[in-house]
């Protein structure tokens, strides 16, 4: 399955993968990520940065 251009959830398990913890800067929801282009999962938007 292809997702071009869209936010996909995916679970983590612990032990597995390491996400940073985000802030968006637009509707100020908190979310984890990972990767270089995180997007907010709410609004969609890249205006995010690292917190914590």
């Amino acid at each position: 399955m292809c997702f071009a251009e869209s936010s996909v959830s995916v679970e983590i398990e612990e032990g597995g993968l390491v996400t940073e913890q985000y802030q968006c800067s637009d509707c100020s929801s908190k979310f984890r990520g990972i990767g270089k282009k995180v997007r907010c999962p709410t609004c969609d938007s890249s205006n995010v940065k690292k917190v914590g």
